[in-house]
C-alpha cells in the first residue's frame, strides 16, 4: 500500500478505508449479472477476512436500505414536520 493511502486510511473508519472501498467497488462494477456477482463476493472473501468482508456486504446494500427508508412513514412524517418549521418562520 502506497504511503498516501496509508496516510488516508489511518484516519477513517475502518468502513472507509480503501481496502474496503475497492472491495466494493470490484464487486458493484458487475451489479447487473448475478453470476459475476456471485464470482466477485467469493473472490473478495477470500481475501478479506469476517469483520472486513461485513462492511463490503453492508455498504453494497446501501442503495436498497436507502429504498427502504426514503419510503417509510417516519421519513414521510420528518419531512411534513421540517417543512412546517419553515414555513412558520
Amino acid at each position: 500500500m502506497n504511503e498516501i493511502k496509508k496516510r488516508v486510511d489511518n484516519h477513517l473508519p475502518k468502513w472507509l478505508h480503501s481496502k474496503i472501498l475497492t472491495a466494493v467497488d470490484f464487486i458493484w462494477a458487475v451489479k447487473n449479472d448475478d453470476d459475476k456477482t456471485r464470482a466477485r463476493v467469493s473472490a473478495v472473501a477470500e481475501k478479506l477476512d469476517g469483520e472486513e468482508m461485513c462492511w463490503v456486504m453492508m455498504l453494497l446494500t446501501l442503495p436498497k436500505l436507502n429504498k427502504i427508508l426514503m419510503r417509510s412513514d417516519e421519513l414521510k412524517d420528518f419531512t411534513e414536520m421540517k417543512t412546517a418549521e419553515r414555513t412558520i418562520h
